[in-house]
């Protein structure tokens, strides 16, 4: 059944790479309208997960906000297929890197570091994207998917000679591969842990959430510059970039500082725009017990959200 699958993704690719982005987009539109309307592809998650983050909100805001959410999701299902074949000039097009220096500065003085980035907008394009647009050796730090061929395909498909990706389970040996390159490490941090007790916890959008420890952990134990990864879709199948660096040297913060501080970034941008945040996943099925570490929340208690100061 694997194989199957494989084969019906690699046909699809190749269609899709004939494709231009206006019958994409069309494409888009009436995925959305079998996701929302026919199917409820994941209805009840995504619904209930606006509800709780937004209980300010009423019923016909949530349900615009819904829509949104399938709309992003579609368009992000389709522009990840695409990018599989996009060329370097369409790439650097649509996905605009504005102070791609922030980066680069950091390789003049000779740095490695870690960039902390989100399933908010499109993330499909950036391995490729960063790879074109900044001087470091962009490498991924990924969860494996589950069809063996499909993430031997994809895995390959973005390993070439600035881009590597590796699952999660190899990333001490990476820092060992690449010790002696200098590496833009790439950690994408919004997604739910598979163990809470390991897990940093968070106050995030009115819910007590788990964050993925191990960026933290790597970061202070590695002691590289942390730069903070922000994209926006400024119209459809557009994409800006921008680059925050965070700290210089991550080794003397405290344990979960860092996730406090990417949790809060990522709040104030869905609280600008939250439907284009991925919102389908079940990322509150955890639950906080005294066994887990509490690290912190968007603010830090006394009102003030600036973790950096």
């Amino acid at each position: 059944m694997q194989r199957l699958t494989y084969f019906i993704f690699r046909f699809s690719i190749f269609l899709f790479s004939l494709m231009p982005f206006a019958l994409l987009y069309l494409i888009s539109d009436a995925l959305q309208f079998l996701f929302y309307r026919v199917i409820k592809y994941r209805y009840v998650v995504i619904k209930s997960n606006l509800e709780n983050s937004f209980p300010e909100k009423s019923p016909v805001e949530i349900q615009t906000l819904v829509k949104g959410a399938y709309k992003n999701l579609c368009d992000i299902l389709l522009e990840g297929v695409k990018g599989l074949t996009m060329s370097e000039a369409e790439c650097r097009k649509r996905y605009k890197f504005l102070n791609p220096e922030v980066a680069n500065e950091l390789y003049a003085k000779g740095k490695s570091m870690f960039i902390l980035a989100t399933h908010y907008g499109n993330w499909e394009w950036g391995p490729q994207a960063i790879s074109l647009q900044i001087k470091h050796h962009t490498l991924g730090i990924v969860a494996p998917i589950k069809n063996k061929y499909i993430d031997s395909y994809i895995k390959n498909s973005r390993s070439f000679e600035k881009v590597s990706v590796v699952p999660m389970r190899e990333t001490y040996q990476a820092f060992e591969r690449f010790k002696d390159r200098l590496t833009a490490y790439v950690f994408i941090m919004d997604q739910s842990p598979s163990n809470a007790k390991k897990a940093h916890w968070v106050k995030f959008l009115n819910q007590d959430t788990a964050v993925l420890h191990g960026a933290d952990n790597h970061a202070r134990r590695m002691g590289y510059p942390l730069v903070f990864f922000e994209q926006h879709r400024v119209k459809r199948g557009h994409y800006e970039i921008r680059l925050t660096k965070l700290f210089d040297d991550a080794s003397g913060l405290e344990v979960g500082e860092i996730s406090a501080l990417f949790m809060q970034k990522l709040e104030a941008i869905i609280l600008a725009k939250p439907e284009d945040w991925l919102w389908s996943h079940r990322r509150w099925k955890k639950r906080f017990d005294a066994d887990c570490l509490w690290v912190g929340s968007p603010s830090d208690g006394d009102g003030n959200t600036d973790l950096t100061g």
